[in-house]
């Protein structure tokens, strides 16, 4: 297969990224790389092997035996099983924090990302067709994708939204799952979005911050179509411009 169009979007939590980034690798019939899902299956292999998350060099391990793939848009399968369900379990999500920050695993993960936005295994994705051409490519949204993980990607997008717009997206979305902690309000979502927001520009391993050369999306009055639809307008003029 030749070389895969890759799509780096980046953005602060509840900008919209991750939805637009989904709805737009099923769009194009890319394949969509979901980051978080990675350290999910890794934390899923330790507790399934039983081994203690906060042994950083046995985890390490784990993290380097793990086959992770993503078959199908909402798919992950982990040597060579489909753990997309495993992985949303409570367990999860209480053990997952040491792994997470486990810097070898990140770079190990980091590697284990970029091989699958290489291509170097065909994952099935069909692409689009362009000019008498098949695009295949792929979609990754997080807060590094285009200045760490693909720092040459064909199209990075950066995408921005006002924070009072976030705070309120956040609020309806936990609303709509009815899981919005007592007395949470939309001014302390806002609060503790300001919060995280600081924290991810200031850390010093792999600093939320727009690539040089990202294109920039405020998604503050657009719907998730609209945001789409821009993303791939954006990779046409590129694909136009090769």
């Amino acid at each position: 297969m030749s070389r895969l169009f890759r799509i780096a979007i980046d953005g602060p939590a509840a900008s919209g990224k991750s939805t637009t980034a989904k709805l737009l690798a099923k769009k194009l019939g890319f394949g969509y790389i979901d980051s978080g899902a990675m350290y999910r299956a890794v934390t899923l292999k330790c507790l399934d092997q039983g081994v203690n998350v906060n042994h950083a060099s046995e985890v390490e391990q784990v993290a380097k035996s793990a086959k992770i793939r993503f078959p199908a848009l909402g798919k992950v399968e982990l040597d060579d099983k489909d753990v997309s369900d495993a992985i949303r379990e409570s367990r999860i999500v209480q053990s997952i924090s040491p792994i997470a920050s486990n810097k070898n695993v990140r770079e190990t993960l980091a590697e284990q990302q970029r091989s699958l936005a290489r291509g170097d295994v065909d994952q099935g994705w069909p692409g689009f067709s362009w000019n008498e051409k098949q695009i295949h490519g792929v979609v990754m949204d997080g807060r590094d994708i285009g200045t760490v993980i693909l720092p040459d990607a064909e199209l990075k997008v950066f995408i921005v939204a006002d924070p009072k717009v976030r705070a309120q997206r956040r609020y309806d979305e936990l609303a709509g799952k009815n899981a919005l902690a007592s007395g949470e309000t939309v001014e302390s979502i806002a609060k503790d979005l300001a919060e995280r927001d600081e924290a991810d520009r200031t850390r010093k391993v792999s600093p939320l911050k727009k690539a040089d050369d990202a294109e920039e999306l405020d998604t503050s009055f657009k719907t998730i179509d609209e945001q789409v639809l821009d993303i791939e307008n954006m990779v046409h003029k590129r694909l136009n411009r090769s």
